[in-house]
């Protein structure tokens, strides 16, 4: 590889930097289907990759970064919130990715390298052993043997020919079925986080994704309770409301028929319902009051949420061994409860949603669905920056298959799971969560 250092000068964009083959590489990446489900790793790309052209290089420091393409206020601490070392680390490995399957021919490299935001660009000299056999070896092996005009090749010569058409037909066919088919390297592998969503995704049920209901949330607030299952599914909740305290019946009529759901809770839809293993045709979006029991027997689901944003988690509970106890609960303390502690583990942790420090909890677990045939995802949190936490854990690749590299492998399957995080709400944003605890079932 040769590599090609940044000019110092930099281009304008009217002087052939739209041109340039390293900006057209950066644009083939940012529309490929690994960044396309990635709408802030294509932004990050596109902004550093283009200041760097522009040779703005200096600019690209962790705090400029997070203001400009995350929209952080301005002096934000990048210690406490470090969005962009994550999303940075997730890019180089969606790079390396890309230039495994779709940009594996491509005549250009990017990369950014550990410890900065710079990106580095290389061209890819050809192999010699690729090069192109001359044309007098091509015409030779495929002109009609009776010509009388050719004269006849040795036998070595055929046998050369025969095989650069060989090994020409076998790279084709190869190339052809790896980016005809952006499953089979992951197939191959057989990460964890790859066979998570497989199990999520099959060919012969739906996979039903369910987003919080956050005007249910805004309706207990204003009504001074929770509202239960057999109320929420039947509708019963909306045709009488019910107010614990002074509330105006008409307002409250109007929210509870609204459908209100988070954004972070859309993104993470949006996210799951690109996996590369998500089956199209078998994967709906449903609000949580449209949700059947039978859709929790039947289907698989993925759900995120809190019990109070959606009361079908009441039916699941049962199954989870961390259940995050709500504003209802008997004791009356917000908490998340252990149910079979292991060693060094604790068999409460509280929650105080008026922590200084804007510490929260939140859960991953993935379970058998109620009739034991399929599976669920279940992320939720006491805060929306918790869930999307959860959220953000469970959808990173890297990450994921970092935390469960013992079940790597076709020898290893994965077992169902649930996680504990500990997170940090910064400006309603959540930032890297710790792992707590982790239970896996056989």
């Amino acid at each position: 590889m040769n590599s090609d250092s940044i000019p110092s000068n930099a281009k304008s964009p009217g002087q052939g930097f739209e041109s340039d083959p390293r900006w057209l590489l950066v644009q083939r990446i940012a529309a490929s289907r690994g960044f396309l489900n990635s709408p802030r790793l294509s932004a990050l790309l596109l902004h550093v990759c283009r200041q760097a052209l522009l040779g703005n290089e200096s600019s690209l420091n962790e705090r400029s970064i997070g203001e400009t393409v995350f929209q952080r206020s301005s002096g934000y601490d990048p210690q406490v919130d470090n969005i962009v070392r994550s999303h940075a680390s997730r890019l180089r490995f969606r790079l390396r990715e890309y230039f495994t399957i779709e940009g594996a021919l491509d005549p250009w490299r990017v990369n950014i390298p550990r410890g900065s935001y710079v990106p580095s660009f290389e061209k890819v000299e050809p192999e010699p052993a690729a090069m192109t056999p001359l044309p007098s070896e091509l015409d030779a092996a495929l002109v009609e043997p009776d010509s009388p005009v050719t004269p006849k090749p040795s036998r070595h010569r055929l046998s050369r020919t025969w095989g650069l058409l060989f090994v020409f037909a076998a790279g084709a066919i190869a190339a052809a079925a790896i980016l005809s088919f952006p499953k089979f390297h992951s197939f191959l592998q057989q990460t964890p986080s790859h066979k998570l969503w497989s199990q999520l995704f099959r060919s012969d049920r739906d996979t039903i994704i369910v987003p919080a209901d956050s005007s249910l949330v805004i309706a207990r607030l204003m009504v001074g309770h929770s509202i239960r299952l057999p109320e929420y599914a039947g509708g019963a909740y909306r045709q009488a409301p019910d107010c614990n305290k002074p509330c105006d019946l008409a307002m409250v009529h109007t929210v509870e028929e609204l459908r209100y759901t988070s954004l972070s809770d859309l993104e993470f839809a949006v996210s799951v319902g690109r996996v590369p293993e998500a089956i199209a045709n078998r994967t709906v979006i449903r609000f949580a009051r449209d949700l059947e029991i039978k859709d929790l027997k039947e289907s698989n689901l993925i759900l995120a949420g809190s019990q109070e944003a959606d009361p079908w988690l009441s039916v699941i509970a049962g199954q989870m061994n961390f259940v995050l106890h709500d504003h209802d609960d008997p004791i009356g303390a917000l908490r998340v409860e252990n149910k079979k502690p292991r060693a060094g583990e604790k068999s409460e942790y509280p929650y105080d949603p008026h922590d200084p420090q804007n510490r929260g909890l939140a859960t991953i677990a993935f379970l058998p669905n109620l009739s034991g045939t399929g599976n669920m995802l279940v992320v939720q949190g006491f805060t929306l920056a918790g869930t999307q936490a959860a959220a953000e854990f469970v959808t990173n690749r890297e990450n994921f298959d970092r935390y469960f590299q013992s079940y790597a492998g076709p020898a290893s399957a994965l077992p169902h799971f649930e996680i504990l995080l500990a997170t940090m709400d910064v400006n309603g944003m959540a930032s890297r969560p710790i792992v707590l605890a982790c239970h896996t079932s056989p």
